[in-house]
């Protein structure tokens, strides 16, 4: 059974034809929907995990280790729209590479399948090829993770080591561009029939395919301790520039661009990232910190800034959580309304909810026993508003945390 977001080992006969030592399924589907953060609903295309998913933006990050022989099948059931899979920066062959003239087009109900020895460790990203100014901003892209090949929590071999990591990939969104009249037509390919493609001005300006009081919910930050050396990947799938400004405390060095270690070692407080760059950079707090990084995105023609984000940082003495304890823990749905699913994987025993107003009053408090599978769920009864929700274990330590919306 294919593991849609973890790698999946095969172990081949010596007789096979090829070993695969990693694979991946993906769906590619034109009839998504996504809620933005003013709870408007726009249309996309994107990359499912099953045909009872919708597409999510971006896609899922694909983690692979270098050196590894991968596979990707994707499985076209757009009707009209022929789909790839571009590996963008991967230098693989020209044949696996996913733009449609130099390779091939996945039409409707076939499957395509992608194959390619994992190269250089870093960061990358993958997307439609086909009419790709449109089914980029639809929704058709993810980040691709090249992890060093014996340890990892190192960057490469003989690189840094880091505690932590975290992946930030940016993009836009132009709501009159998820319309049926733009988003179904193959614009690229009909420039000679006169038909341009509109102007671009978008509306909402996304970190992992969230905005504004979205990020809070969704628990998007950037977290650690004082001295942890911290890994952040950045990429930027949009159509417009970002720029990054940095709190000085946090010490940020680049230290490697569009997948290959950079020679000289820069210490910066901002960093511009434009359309399809990806850079790594480390972080090493030196004191507690609560700040945040701003990210701007600009006009590639004018330079004029469109939009802003402010993407959380919390910087603690001592770590009070592994690098991994937020990644278990999740809640759904968010928004919410009448009740919460709950799933923490790295917890046993008893654990006590507490869900609070902004000013700190407890408006619920509950007990569970976490089950072998980790979830439970809850009833809510709150106004519609911004929420804090906390867990906490047996010896009353938090163990993770949460934004949570409430709409009705």
């Amino acid at each position: 059974m294919r593991n849609i977001l973890l790698i999946t080992i095969c172990m081949l006969s010596s007789q096979a034809i090829a070993q695969i030592d990693t694979d991946f399924f993906l769906i590619a589907r034109n009839t998504g929907v996504k809620t933005l953060a003013d709870s408007s609903i726009v249309r996309v295309m994107g990359f499912a995990v099953d045909l009872g998913s919708q597409p999510d933006v971006p896609g899922p990050t694909l983690i692979v280790t270098e050196g590894d022989s991968v596979e990707i099948d994707l499985w076209n059931v757009s009707q009209g729209a022929p789909h790839t899979i571009h590996l963008h920066g991967l230098d693989v062959d020209q044949a696996n590479d996913g733009v449609p003239h130099l390779s091939f087009e996945i039409d409707h109900m076939d499957h395509g399948y992608y194959r390619f020895e994992a190269p250089h460790p870093g960061t990358y990203l993958y997307h439609c090829h086909v009419a790709s100014t449109i089914h980029v901003q639809a929704g058709m892209y993810g980040m691709i993770i090249v992890k060093e090949k014996d340890a990892a929590n190192l960057t490469w071999t003989n690189g840094f080591e880091f505690d932590r990591e975290f992946s930030f990939l940016s993009s836009e969104i132009d709501t009159f561009w998820h319309q049926d009249s733009v988003i179904l037509h193959d614009y690229e390919n009909q420039g000679s029939l006169g038909i341009p493609i509109p102007e671009y001005n978008p509306q909402y300006f996304l970190l992992n395919g969230y905005s504004d009081q979205q990020l809070e919910a969704e628990g998007i930050k950037v977290y650690g301790a004082k001295g942890e050396q911290i890994l952040i990947r950045l990429a930027n799938v949009g159509f417009l520039g970002n720029r990054f400004l940095f709190p000085p405390k946090l010490n940020t060095r680049i230290i490697s661009s569009d997948g290959r270690p950079l020679p000289d070692i820069l210490n910066v407080d901002s960093l511009t990232v434009l359309p399809g760059e990806r850079y790594q950079l480390l972080i090493n707090p030196i004191q507690v910190l609560n700040d945040s990084i701003i990210v701007s995105y600009f006009s590639m023609n004018n330079m004029k800034v469109e939009g802003k984000q402010l993407l959380d940082v919390e910087i603690l003495e001592t770590a009070s959580l592994k690098a991994s304890d937020h990644s278990t823990f999740s809640i759904y749905p968010n928004p919410a309304s009448k009740e919460l699913f709950f799933q923490l994987s790295n917890a046993q025993g008893r654990v006590l909810l507490v869900i609070s107003d902004l000013q700190g009053k407890a408006e619920i408090e509950k007990e569970f026993i976490i089950s072998e599978s980790g979830m439970f769920k809850t009833e809510l009864d709150l106004n519609e508003g911004l929420y804090v929700l906390r867990i906490f274990n047996s010896e009353g330590m938090q163990i993770a945390t949460k934004k949570l919306i409430v709409n009705y």
